[in-house]
């Protein structure tokens, strides 16, 4: 097993925040990941994946802990009949093109998820009227007590939620999807596509939606765009001009920078509105929110 020492994660993030692991390895099979988590439990050292870094702020001082990214056999998608078989580290993108590909549909809203099937399964990723749940038959979760196959009840899979913690790794997963013509999956995509396009800035680094929708009229974004949000900046941070529930990496921006943009804007949603926001982005190292 090859393990690096302080690889700076900002390289493996969207937002470009963070700073380096103690410990980081790339598995490509089920045994290399296996020997990985033998490891770091000899080690005593507590484990974290990393997918695309699509929804992940990780702390500037780094996080004390090995970091896996799986590459190799652990990110091949391969159709089977009416199945879709992706490895953890798979990307939606992948995914999508393989079950086009293959006339089979269901995974079109995951055009508007730039991350991997297992950053999926772990927080039941969803878009457009869609999730994880939906679709997924079974994952193959690896722990230090070994392979176990979890069905998404088993996963506890809820709005933008598992019942994972990091030490479980989504090694596979398995989707029951539909047979549509080709030619409308691609509609459907584009459709999708042109909606997130004009909704979000897709064209800056940001660590994507960064709280839940709470259950009120307004979701995350028009409440804070309604706190006069838009554009507030902190640091090299600042909350998107083009939709409030973002925030961007407008120049150098730090960790810190961008929880002080989140407490600011619960603060200001729980004042006007009386609402708690959840983060939806996952923290990785010493990263929290202050109570209201």
């Amino acid at each position: 097993m090859n393990v690096e020492e302080g690889v700076l994660l900002s390289r493996f993030t969207t937002v470009g925040v963070g700073g380096p692991a103690s410990a980081f390895s790339r598995p490509e099979t089920l045994a290399e990941l296996e020997e990985a988590l033998a490891w770091a439990a000899a080690q005593e050292l507590p484990v974290a994946t990393i997918g695309l870094g699509s929804n992940l702020l990780v702390a500037d001082e780094g996080f004390d802990g090995l970091v896996l990214k799986l590459v190799g056999a652990l990110a091949i998608a391969e159709v089977d009949g009416e199945r879709l078989v992706a490895g953890g580290g798979a990307a939606n993108a992948v995914c999508l093109h393989r079950a086009r590909a293959a006339g089979l549909g269901g995974f079109e809203f995951a055009c508007a998820i730039p991350g991997t099937v297992g950053g999926g399964v772990w927080m039941n990723a969803g878009a457009y009227g869609s999730d994880w749940a939906a679709i997924l038959e079974r994952a193959l979760v690896v722990d230090g007590k070994g392979a176990h196959w979890l069905d998404p009840a088993d996963l506890g899979l809820g709005y933008r939620h598992s019942g994972l913690r990091h030490g479980q790794v989504v090694a596979r997963a398995e989707f029951r999807l539909k047979p549509r013509p080709e030619d409308e999956i691609k509609a459907k995509v584009a459709e999708l596509q042109a909606l997130r396009k004009a909704a979000q800035p897709t064209n800056k680094r940001t660590f994507g939606s960064v709280f839940q929708n709470p259950e009120h009229e307004l979701t995350a974004g028009r409440m804070l765009e309604a706190c006069g949000l838009k554009a507030h900046r902190i640091g090299g941070a600042q909350i998107s001009p083009r939709h409030a529930n973002f925030i961007e990496n407008a120049d150098g921006a730090r960790a810190a920078d961008a929880v002080a943009l989140m407490t600011e804007a619960r603060r200001r949603a729980h004042e006007q509105f009386g609402v708690e926001l959840r983060h939806e982005v996952q923290f990785l190292g010493r990263l929290e929110l202050p109570p209201l």
